[in-house]
């Protein structure tokens, strides 16, 4: 049964997609469940291998969620105790938590008004001597300029962990996202543009001694070499933590991957439609750089009313929300920690006009037409 009954218009459809791929997802399934476990391992192992063909990255690890990867991702950045790392606020928790819960500490940056990621303009005056890297958000799929970043990173020999959670299936200066990062992390939850059934992410490095750091930390710390180890006994030379993706999902994402340049097309084709039928409204549409290719997690549009916006929509059946509202320096779990915080004067305005609408491969042009004409007579009626 539909979690939403009431919502016509979803932010999701997988199951609708899952579905459609039933028997080639249960034939991946099968050999799991009803085989031998070892097959987890190979079934892993290839999607991380096809993943980084996709982005076009030399190595990738698969991890357990967004999450986790993105502080497996600092700590093998060697990112500790002290470190700053520079960062945005309209962004999740997840951002800000897997730097502080290395014991380094984020660093607010102001975002663009135009695609709502990181302004590349403003990095360079908060760096400091304790700045170890920059962590852009790839925020809501639109690519942040990591180009522009690397000299900057570069000349201040600093890291750069790109947080491309919200867009598999992006490309920015003709390149899939993560080509100008040291570490990319991508999210695979339900909501994703590339979703599975649970919780998963994907690490990828074009780095071999981060790819080395990654692979240990998410792997226990254990080191699969053997030398000078005797047959039966172990040797771990980091302390790691037990958090590879789970091969059940492994499994289901295999089978979805090499749809995911068709899904990405379709996204866009639904936003390219929303953007004519919104063009003349009182919406503030986002708009990117030409070199810029998003995958549209969802289609984010400001507005003067946006409760009631929101409101109207969900009302309406379609399941509209707010992401990352309030900004992040706004929860109570930070009060007082960012000294910056009134500098954020982009990231405050955009949190009380978002509104997202929802794209998902799987719509249909009725949905489409239905989601315009409803937005475009709420926004006339306010």
């Amino acid at each position: 049964m539909d979690a939403s009954p009431r919502f016509s218009v979803l932010r999701s459809r997988a199951t609708e997609t899952h579905n459609n791929l039933r028997e080639e997802i249960l034939a991946a399934l099968e050999s799991i469940i009803f085989d031998s476990y070892h097959n987890s391992f190979t079934i892993r192992a290839d999607l991380e291998a096809a993943f980084a063909t996709e982005v076009a990255a030399k190595f990738a690890v698969a991890a357990h969620s967004g999450t986790i990867g993105l502080f497996i991702a600092l700590r093998a950045c060697d990112i500790g105790p002290g470190d700053e790392v520079i960062t945005v606020a309209n962004s999740d928790i997840s951002t800000t938590g897997a730097i502080s819960q290395c014991g380094a500490i984020p660093v607010l940056c102001d975002v663009l008004v135009k695609d709502y990621t990181i302004n590349t303009d403003l990095v360079e005056r908060l760096i400091t001597d304790k700045t170890r890297a920059i962590l852009p958000v790839d925020m809501h799929g639109h690519p942040a300029n990591v180009k522009a970043l690397r000299p900057l990173a570069d000349h201040y020999n600093l890291r750069i962990v790109e947080d491309a959670a919200l867009a598999a299936g992006a490309c920015d200066h003709g390149l899939p996202v993560g080509a100008f990062a040291d570490v990319t992390i991508f999210s695979f939850s339900p909501f994703k543009p590339l979703g599975s059934s649970g919780n998963g992410a994907m690490l990828v490095t074009n780095d071999e001694e981060v790819y080395d750091k990654l692979r240990l930390l998410v792997g226990y710390g254990h080191d699969p070499l053997r030398d000078g180890v005797k047959d039966g006994y172990q040797n771990y030379t980091a302390e790691g933590y037990n958090v590879p993706l789970d091969a059940l999902e492994a499994a289901v994402l295999s089978v979805k991957l090499p749809y995911l340049k068709d899904w990405t097309a379709k996204r866009r084709s639904i936003v390219a439609a929303l953007q004519v039928g919104l063009a003349d409204t009182s919406a503030r549409l986002p708009s990117f750089r030409p070199e810029s290719a998003p995958t549209f997690r969802s289609y984010m549009i400001c507005v003067d009313k946006q409760f009631d916006i929101y409101q109207g929509l969900r009302a309406a059946g379609i399941e509209a929300a707010f992401s990352y509202t309030p900004p992040i320096y706004k929860y109570s779990v930070y009060a007082g920690q960012f000294p910056n915080s009134h500098e954020l004067t982009v990231t405050d305005r955009l949190a009380n006009e978002l509104v997202n609408l929802p794209i998902t491969p799987e719509f249909s042009a009725s949905d489409i037409d239905y989601m315009i004409q409803t937005t475009r007579d709420l926004l006339e009626s306010m």
